[in-house]
């Protein structure tokens, strides 16, 4: 038996290190009863430690896009100021937040995002996709914004920035507004295509369209009821408890699984109360996507490989502009409130993601001793 275990256990490790190599991102949007929007998302990556940080970027920034081998793109400043989750301590937004609650994510689209061939004639209209989630951040307030302006500029892919980052950096964006009005941004074969986010879901590849149309192979799932009692012959056949209405639902961590149990998890939610509610609910949620390190083995056999693991989840209060954020070392959540942040600063600012690497346990014990 224990010899057949590990010859499992080594084929599995062996199939998981055919998976393409990146991250295994998960994002929704809820609702609350008011029609408040509050956003979520996890960042799984394990090729290394990203070293996020929480950064505060003012209004009136001033940024210059680099193209690639030294040239230079577009240059723009800031209308708003934003919070985001950088990573490896460089200037790459993977999340965040501006101050009209325009919330935005970057998720890894591996073998599907290609970018616009760059044109030296329109630099000056031309920015790098890796720019692309900071541009979006500091110039708009909400989607039908972003759906002008984004036909008009050239994103393109800088190799150079890839050769820093550590890896390659296929992404796409989903971007949500305090309407409620969320967007999905992807680039294929070249070709800009903006999808409007209605389930409010995503993950990575293969593309949204894709996503959708899959989600067409799960109709019998549903939150009530589900197999009902059934006799054949005399004898009878009856579910083993609450929650047969979701067999067949995707256990995996595949980007198409995560969608379609995310799908499942966001749509059979009961209505939350108020924001708060909302905030749990939206943690709860996230915590059917971590990914501990060991389940997922990315490299060149079961010997040589990374993981690929949750390394932070983060929420935004949209309406109300909270952006809340917890790690991988310390589940506690925190929050930032933008409303009370000074963006007329000169300088951008940056701190941890934890102050301390270690899970911010409380000791109740003297509750139990305290007569």
């Amino acid at each position: 038996m224990k010899k057949l275990l590990l010859a499992f256990i080594s084929v599995a490790i062996l199939l998981l290190g055919t998976v393409p190599n990146g991250s295994a991102c998960t994002s929704f949007v809820i609702k609350t009863a008011d029609g408040s929007p509050i956003y979520g998302r996890t960042m799984e990556w394990g090729a290394f430690d990203l070293e996020s940080e929480l950064v505060m970027v003012p209004r009136h920034i001033s940024f210059t896009s680099e193209l690639g081998g030294g040239k230079k793109g577009m240059s723009w400043k800031n209308k708003y100021g934003f919070v985001a989750i950088n990573a490896v301590k460089k200037p790459f937004v993977t999340d965040g937040m501006n101050e009209t609650g325009l919330t935005l994510g970057v998720l890894y689209f591996p073998g599907f995002a290609e970018y616009q061939a760059l044109k030296p004639e329109e630099a000056s209209r031309s920015l790098n996709n890796v720019d692309l989630s900071a541009y979006i951040l500091g110039q708009f307030k909400n989607v039908a914004e972003i759906k002008t302006a984004l036909p008009k500029l050239r994103v393109v892919y800088n190799k150079d920035i890839a050769k820093v980052f550590g890896a390659p950096a296929p992404l796409h964006l989903v971007v949500t507004d305090n309407t409620g009005a969320s967007i999905v941004i992807e680039y294929v074969k070249g070709v800009l295509h903006i999808y409007e986010n209605r389930v409010g879901v995503m993950t990575n590849s293969p593309s949204y369209d894709w996503q959708i149309l899959n989600l067409r192979n799960y109709p019998q799932l549903r939150a009530y009821g589900g197999a009902r009692r059934r006799d054949i012959n005399g004898v009878s056949l009856e579910p083993f408890g609450a929650g047969a209405g979701m067999r067949g639902l995707p256990g995996d961590v595949t980007p198409p699984s995560r969608f379609v149990r995310a799908v499942a998890f966001t749509a059979t939610l009961i209505t939350p109360k108020n924001i708060d509610a909302g905030i749990n609910e939206a943690s709860r949620i996230l915590n059917n996507f971590d990914i501990p390190r060991g389940l997922v083995r990315e490299g060149e056999s079961p010997s040589k490989y990374h993981l690929n693991f949750t390394q932070w989840s983060s929420i935004g209060d949209i309406k109300n502009r909270r952006y809340f954020w917890w790690t991988e070392f310390n589940r506690r959540m925190r929050m930032v409130d933008l409303k009370k942040l000074n963006f007329n600063g000169k300088k951008i600012r940056s701190i941890p993601l934890d102050r301390a690497r270690k899970e911010d346990v409380k000791d109740r014990t003297v509750d139990l001793t305290t007569p």
